[in-house]
């Protein structure tokens, strides 16, 4: 009676430890110097309509490059402080004044967060609940930082460490032929509603878009794709519960019907 309460506390801390362990992971992705800066500049490009804005940007650059002393330039009329070289800002336009702007920006929000929207504020005259699927995913924003990526790496080595140990414990507690299943149901119990979590997420993020404005469908429409990481990572780890308790049962099963052993031959005593 003790064993078998000791394997279920045991059972239900590795399952909490993991799915703590399986969001850590998903932040940590998420939050990489690459994707980060990926989805910043995406909602660079959302929240200063900068397609609509980059003609007017082009010329107050070009106007101040010509006029300015010194050797780089603030870019005027945009949001997130940027300073480029001199000699660029005279002759940078079109697309490639566009992917600098968009790659600047999102180096400085990655960098140093959302503090870096600081010579204005576009959400200003954008209406945005916060208790919402948009406001969600602009809050959302402002956690994917280098500094957060640090903390979710740490978390996720400590996270990994102490379900290893609880995961020790368990192969221990259980009997050897319930080891895998025991494994298996564990990793099912908490990527499965991870799974749901991630992909409920998702269905709000959609359902939200057919009676939003244009910035917040496209704010909307960034969420939706950053959750596809959580759904792909919780669908991996449900495919691989489901593969370990199937396999594990299906052994059980034939070891149980495979029926008893044949006699050894009689040998009459010879060796």
């Amino acid at each position: 009676m003790v064993r078998a309460a000791s394997q279920w506390v045991i059972a239900f801390l590795l399952v909490l430890s993991l799915t703590a362990f399986f969001l850590a992971l998903v932040g940590f992705q998420v939050t990489a110097e690459e994707t980060g800066q990926r989805v910043h500049r995406r909602a660079v490009a959302v929240a200063t309509d900068i397609d609509a804005v980059l003609p007017q940007i082009e010329v107050s650059l070009h106007r101040a490059a010509q006029e300015g002393a010194g050797d780089s330039v603030r870019v005027p009329d945009f949001p997130i402080p940027v300073d480029l070289p001199r000699a660029e800002a005279r002759t940078l336009e079109g697309a490639a004044l566009r992917d600098r702007l968009l790659a600047e920006a999102a180096r400085r929000l990655y960098d140093d967060g959302m503090s870096a929207w600081a010579a204005g504020d576009p959400d200003a005259r954008q209406d945005v609940e916060r208790i919402s699927s948009a406001g969600a995913v602009r809050t959302g924003l402002g956690l994917v930082t280098d500094s957060t990526h640090t903390a979710f790496l740490v978390a996720t080595i400590l996270l990994g460490l102490l379900s290893l140990a609880l995961a020790v414990l368990l192969l221990a507690a259980v009997r050897w032929y319930f080891r895998l299943i025991a494994l298996g149901a564990v990793t099912l119990a908490a990527a499965l509603p991870s799974l749901a979590a991630a992909v409920g997420l998702r269905f709000a993020f959609r359902t939200g878009q057919p009676e939003a404005d244009t910035f917040v469908t496209d704010l909307l429409a960034l969420g939706i794709d950053t959750t596809w990481v959580a759904i792909r990572d919780y669908l991996t780890l449900t495919v691989l519960g489901l593969l370990i308790t199937g396999t594990a049962g299906a052994v059980l099963w034939w070891q149980s019907h495979e029926g008893p052993p044949a006699p050894e031959p009689y040998t009459d005593g010879a060796l």
